[in-house]
């Protein structure tokens, strides 16, 4: 019986022994998951399920201030948190700062894990960036602008002094006024291009459900595709886009040129809409010739064209629209079989999101 008593004795003690070993062990590996969350760049906060902070690393403390520890996070959101409306997927602070959130359930208790990560460098230095290659490409810019201006020019010219030279019958003249009015659109189209590529930044100041996106550009192309096959399709509900309306419109006209431009009288086009998430994907499609992948590749560039006139912006000017929005745009073709321009664009809900962590 002794003999039992001490086996068993022996048993417990071994196993407290481990236990403390574990425990030890447990607490290393708690103080070095501790030491990599307080030396991350970014921002970490852990919400209990009553919604007070219960952690917060340093980086979090530096953007968010004190008190936070033991703070409700909804009393966190409304002193730190001042949402713009130009946010996108980026939430203003009131300090200034622009940072992105990230949330995930705590799985093992109810909670969550807040993960903010300051965007306000990123963003100045792209934005430096995007300033240095336009302001690179300025001389090619003049250039171009000079040469391109001065054919509608001179055409608009010879056009008014045939109406000033001589009575003209009234048909005759509402022609020419018509040539004069069409050679004036072209000069400021071609100059609003020149500014949108020069400035680079755009005030995004409208708000617009998908659809009222889309019914606007299906008004504004009509003139530019009228005798041409056109399925259009939106497939996209809910969300809103924080955009500058007029611009936008305009650089998706581009894309419809393009394709009208490079399949010809025959060319069929669809143009989509739909939601994917967050983001709302615009297609511009086409049946033309497609495009060889060594050109494919270079369009977008400032001032290249495959195109024997014109400025070579159209596609940079889409893109750097797309730049402002905080979206991008793909290009994909086949040859023979046609080309599909894709615009994708963040939807707003930043702004909503704040309040979902409270």
């Amino acid at each position: 019986m002794e003999a039992r008593v001490d086996e068993l004795q022996g048993r417990l003690e071994q196993f407290s022994l481990q236990r403390i070993q574990e425990l030890a062990d447990g607490e290393r590996l708690a103080r070095r998951l501790q030491n990599i969350v307080d030396l991350l760049p970014g921002g970490v906060v852990v919400i209990d399920g009553h919604g007070r902070v219960r952690e917060a690393n340093p980086a979090a403390r530096e953007l968010l201030g004190e008190p936070l520890v033991g703070a409700l996070w909804r009393d966190v959101i409304a002193r730190c948190f001042a949402p713009r409306k130009d946010d996108g997927h980026e939430i203003s602070l009131r300090n200034g700062r622009r940072v992105s959130l990230a949330t995930r359930s705590l799985e093992a208790e109810p909670g969550q894990l807040v993960m903010l990560q300051d965007m306000t460098e990123t963003r100045l230095l792209q934005e430096q960036l995007a300033r240095h290659e336009r302001l690179s490409s300025l001389g090619r810019m003049v250039a171009s602008l000079a040469h391109q201006v001065r054919t509608p020019l001179s055409a608009a010219l010879l056009y008014a002094g045939h109406l000033s030279e001589r009575p003209l019958p009234f048909e005759q003249q509402q022609r020419f006024a018509l040539r004069i009015k069409e050679r004036l659109q072209e000069l400021e189209h071609q100059v609003r291009d020149m500014l949108v590529f020069a400035r680079g930044e755009l005030p995004l100041s409208d708000r617009l459900a998908p659809r009222e996106l889309f019914d606007a550009l299906r008004a504004a192309a009509d003139s530019h595709i009228e005798g041409l096959q056109v399925r259009w399709q939106c497939d996209a509900r809910g969300g809103e886009l924080l955009c500058n309306r007029d611009t936008l419109v305009g650089a998706i006209l581009n894309l419809v040129n393009n394709a009208v431009q490079a399949g010809g009288p025959q060319v069929r086009l669809k143009i989509h809409l739909v939601r994917r998430g967050d983001t709302l994907r615009l297609t511009v499609s086409d049946s033309g010739p497609g495009i060889e992948p060594a050109v494919l590749a270079r369009l977008g560039e400032a001032f290249f064209t495959t195109k024997t006139a014109g400025t070579g912006l159209g596609l940079a000017v889409v893109k750097a629209v797309a730049r402002a929005h905080r979206g991008e745009l793909l290009l994909r073709s086949r040859v023979g079989r046609g080309t599909c321009a894709i615009l994708e664009l963040p939807l707003i809900l930043a702004a909503e999101g704040v309040q979902e962590y409270a």
